[in-house]
Order: C-alpha cells, then structure tokens, then sequence
C-alpha cells in the first residue's frame, strides 16, 4: 500500500493545477504585438542613500516568468497576461524597447530607475545576456543614475549573470528585488505557490552581500486564504525575521485582482477581497513602533504592467484621503501623516473584517474553498 499523501502536498498540487488552468485561459499573445515597444513606464518616488528621490519605473514586454510555465505561477501575479506567453523575445527587442524609453524620457533626471520583466532579470531562458549588456551599456550614457533595481527569483538569479550585470553597470549600485512574501512557510508555498523556502533565501542574502549586490524583499500583503487580521500579523512576523538577517529595508506589495489568477477566481466567487487600507495603516503603524528606524517599509503602488479589477480599498468615502497619505508616507516614512484620518468604518467594516476568524488550518481552508470552486460551472469548462 502506497503511502497517505499528506494534505499539505494535495493542496499544493490542486493550487498549482488550478494557476495552470486560468493561465491557458489567456491564450496566446497577439501575433502582432511589436516586441520593440515596451509595456511603459512611470515615475515613483524612491529613496537612495536614505533620502528620498525620484525613480523611474520601466515594464519591459517579455516571454514571461519561467515558473507560470512550470507551475502555474504565484496565485496573485497575472503579470503573464502582458508577456509573449513565452514566445522568444530576442535580445534586440529588448535592447530596442530600453532605446523607446531613453528616447522618451530624459533618464538623467532619474538617479534611480528599475527595469522589470515581468519575470526575471537574471533566467537565461527570459532575458538574454546580450540584452541585459545592450540595456547597461544605454545606462552607462546617464551619470546621473546612480542606482539600477531589477527582480528576480531567487532560484533564476545565478552568481554569473548577476555578477556580469554588477561589473557591467561601472560603479552603479545594483539592488535585487525579489518576491520573499512570507516567513512563514504555509504562507509562502501554499497560499502563493512560491515554491522554495526561508532557508534558500539565507543563502541567497548572503551570496548577494558577498557579492556587493543590495537586495530588497518584496512582502504580499493579504495572500489568499488568509483572514484580514492573519494577513497583518504574517507580515509582521517576516519582517520580524527579516530584521534578524540584518534586512533594512522592503516593499510591501498589496495584492490585487488581476486577471485568469487563482485569486481572480476566489474574488469572482466570494471568497477573497483586497485588504483593507486601514490594515495597512495598522501595520504600518506597528511596524514603526517595533522597529523604528531599523526597518524602512516602503508601500508599492498598486499600479502594474496588467490592470487590476480590484485593489486595496474601504468604504469609498476615505479611500482617495488615504491614498494620499500612503504616497506621502512613502516619502519619510512617518506614520503620523495617518493620525488626522478618521472614518466611520474603521468600525464598521474595518473592525469587523478584522474580528473574523477561521479556526481550519491553511490546507484545510485551501481544500474547502478550491472544492467549492470547483463546483461552479464556470470553473468546470
């Protein structure tokens, strides 16, 4: 007789499953898109030396992230949606979509700018070598950058090619941006298919600082599967255990609603919403209070290469109030741009979503809600 599969590996299988099934439903790319064209580009605020900035953001458009052909991809990220759905991107494509943006905008202005992929910078199947010298080589015309941040798993993120890149850059900080998401393993592999664990990326932390490589962790915020009041409490363990490696520094990244993902599917049917901006101001709040200057939390904005159809909000009444103060925030860090902003559904909605509780364990609840989708007809085509 074969051995019991444990539940934990069953969800995990049934996750992935499900990530695969709604990312066939993008089907192909448009024959013709032009790959010398990228997605776009937008202007942040940053922080560089401990003060803060301007950066440039740049989407490029790819092939796509290698573990959405694996394995389905991370149950949030419909990033795949904007991609060439792993049709070859050739290193003068990208090389010519870098040209688009040096042509549009004076990156001079920008000591910082990040170059994502939707993908991974440093996954020889998704961005050639040639390219990433062709785009450096563009970088290399603009002294005033003094900083190049790309992402990567840590998993496609080889010592090679991130040295190259290092070396190729002349002097230039290089900070990666890798989705660490959660300490707490459950949280990490089962609620987000990420598929590797803490330990790895101690071993990661430490090949980068050998290697002179800043790098910058990037915490979601509200996985599926998780009670409001979890999700806050997961971050703040991580960063908790972040700050134990010596980490100072990350982006929180607040989940949205993005197209053919398992968390499309759960919000479709009940069963998930954004987080709530007031957990965000509670967690920042709680995060300066245990950490101070120790750890800076930078809150991303919600804005993506692929649009969203649902994003971190209230009552509607606040929101834009709120929005504001976040962008402020990100500025100095200072929690006390929130003090002055009151509504009334911090008790009515915020306090009630924050008291709900489920006693099922992860696996059970992930079992329970992907038995209930999979008993809608939509989601038995």
């Amino acid at each position: 007789m074969s051995p019991e599969i444990p539940l934990e590996g069953i969800v995990q299988k049934e996750i992935q499953m499900l990530a695969g099934e709604l990312r066939r439903r993008n089907g192909n790319s448009e024959e013709e898109l032009d790959f010398s064209i990228p997605i776009g580009w937008e202007e942040r605020t940053g922080h560089l030396n401990d003060e803060p900035i301007k950066r440039l953001i740049i989407f490029l458009r790819s092939t796509g992230c290698e573990w959405v052909d694996k394995t389905g991809g991370c149950t949030m990220c419909g990033f795949y949606c904007a991609t060439s759905h792993g049709r070859e991107v050739s290193a003068d494509d990208y090389i010519r979509q870098f040209e688009h943006i040096a042509d549009t905008v004076d990156l001079g202005e920008y000591p910082v700018i990040s170059v994502y992929n939707d993908g991974n910078m440093f996954n020889e199947h998704e961005m050639p070598l040639e390219a990433i010298k062709g785009i450096c080589r563009q970088i290399d015309e603009y002294s005033g950058i003094k900083k190049v941040v790309v992402e990567s798993r840590i998993d496609y993120s080889p010592e090679d090619r991130v040295l190259a890149m290092k070396k190729l850059l002349n002097g230039r900080q290089l900070e990666l941006a890798f989705g660490f998401e959660s300490a707490n393993p459950q949280v990490m592999n089962l609620c987000i298919n990420k598929g590797f664990t803490s330990h790895n990326f101690d071993i990661f932390f430490e090949r980068m600082q050998r290697l002179g490589v800043l790098t910058k962790p990037l915490l979601l915020v509200k996985p599926p599967f998780l009670t409001e009041s979890e999700s806050v409490a997961d971050i703040l363990q991580t960063l908790d255990y972040l700050a134990s490696r010596g980490v100072d520094y990350v982006d929180l990244e607040v989940t949205t609603v993005e197209k053919n993902t398992v968390v499309h599917a759960l919000w479709e049917h009940g069963l998930y919403r954004p987080p709530w901006l007031w957990s965000l101001v509670d967690l920042l709040q709680r995060a300066e209070n245990r950490f101070g200057d120790r750890m800076r939390v930078y809150v991303s904005p919600w804005t993506y290469s692929v649009e969203s159809l649902d994003w971190a909000h209230n009552c509607g009444e606040c929101d834009q109030e709120l929005v504001r103060a976040v962008e402020e925030y990100n500025y100095r860090f200072d929690t006390g741009v929130f003090t002055d902003i009151d509504c009334s559904c911090i008790d009515t909605g915020w306090g009630k979503a924050t008291s709900e509780q489920d006693s099922r364990s992860i696996p059970e609840r992930i079992r329970d809600q992907l038995a209930l989708l999979r008993s809608t007809p939509d989601m038995r085509r």
